[in-house]
C-alpha cells in the first residue's frame, strides 16, 4: 500500500538518489499488523525509485549507518535517507543487508529482526503504536 494509512508513521525525513534530493518523498515505518503489513518495515515513496527498483522485484542490497540516518547500497545507485527518528536504528558505519523489494510508486526496506525490534520500539515509544 502506497500512501498513508492505519499503522504507517510518516517521519520527517529527507532521500537523495546518488546525492540528488527526490523531493516530496515520504518515508514510513509501516508497523506489522496494519495496512496488509505482514512484518514490521520502512516504506521510501517516490515514483523515481522504480527506476532502479522495479516493482514486485528486488535485492539484498547492504545498508550501512550514517550520521543523520542509513544509506542503501545498489549496483548502480547510492539511496540515502536521512532523519532524526532513524539516526540511531544502525550505529555509525555498521553495516547489515536487507531486502529491498519495489513496489508501485515506491520502495521497501525488510530489516532483520535486530533492527525490525528497534523500529517497532520507536513506534511504540514515540508514536504509541505497537505491532499486532
Amino acid at each position: 500500500m502506497t500512501g498513508p494509512g492505519e499503522g504507517k508513521i510518516k517521519l520527517n525525513a529527507s532521500v537523495y538518489v546518488n546525492g540528488e534530493l527526490l523531493r516530496d518523498a515520504d518515508v514510513y515505518i509501516h508497523v506489522k499488523g496494519y495496512s496488509l503489513a505482514r512484518v514490521t518495515h520502512l516504506d521510501i515513496e517516490h515514483p523515481k525509485t522504480n527506476e532502479f527498483i522495479k516493482p514486485h522485484s528486488g535485492a539484498f542490497l547492504k545498508i550501512i549507518g550514517i550520521k543523520e540516518g542509513l544509506m542503501v547500497k545498489g549496483r548502480r545507485w547510492t539511496l540515502i535517507v536521512k532523519s532524526p527518528v532513524l539516526r540511531d536504528l544502525l550505529t555509525i558505519g555498521e553495516e547489515t543487508y536487507a531486502w529491498v523489494g519495489g513496489k508501485i510508486g515506491g520502495l521497501y526496506i525488510g530489516f532483520k529482526k535486530k533492527y525490525i525490534e528497534k523500529l517497532e520500539d520507536k513506534a511504540m515509544k514515540i508514536y504509541n503504536i505497537s505491532p499486532r
